[in-house]
């Protein structure tokens, strides 16, 4: 019979801890954000009309909060991407894939996150996924679409610039 007692309230207390947390998580819609970036890289040219570009581009994040008639503002926040691209010019495909880092209110909020976009050679659909974070953002999560362009133009040998755009049309993040 204690046994029983014991095991219900260790369930209960399993189940209250696990929506206890729940609860205090908070889903954040920043709004729409967009930025555009300029990088360098490599270009590496493969058979059959294949390429793989290796690149970090870097750009400022323009927030516009839109929550609301009295609550709209709009603020910066920079961003740094590690980036990959392979693009196919035979099959007019590219997949892109990035690691990147948000930098917001004067280095105080540091998000992490990454993107993959599959698309054709101008422009790339796909997600960010916000992975971990620091200050404000600590233990930041959340997936959201996004889609981008990038254009690499190749300079001497395999090096390479490249400029582009990328946007979050509902940018959406949640923190613990």
């Amino acid at each position: 019979m204690k046994v029983a007692f014991y095991f219900l309230i260790g369930i209960a207390l399993i189940a209250w801890a696990e929506t206890t947390s729940l609860a205090f998580a908070k889903t954040v819609e920043a709004g729409d954000v967009s930025t555009s970036w300029i990088g360098t890289g490599e270009i590496h040219e493969l058979p059959d009309g294949e390429q793989v570009i290796h690149g970090i581009v870097r750009g400022v994040l323009i927030v516009r909060h839109f929550k609301g008639e009295s609550e709209k503002h709009v603020h910066t926040a920079q961003l740094v991407c590690s980036i990959r691209v392979a693009t196919n010019t035979k099959n007019d495909q590219r997949t892109q894939f990035g690691l990147c880092t948000v930098i917001a209110h004067g280095g105080k909020d540091v998000g992490y996150g990454q993107f993959k976009c599959d698309g054709g050679l101008s422009e790339c659909e796909g997600e960010f996924t916000f992975t971990h974070g620091i200050g404000g953002w600590a233990g930041i999560s959340g997936t959201t679409p996004m889609f981008n362009r990038i254009i690499f133009e190749k300079l001497e040998g395999e090096k390479a610039r490249g400029v582009g755009y990328a946007a979050w049309p509902n940018l959406t993040y949640t923190l613990p």
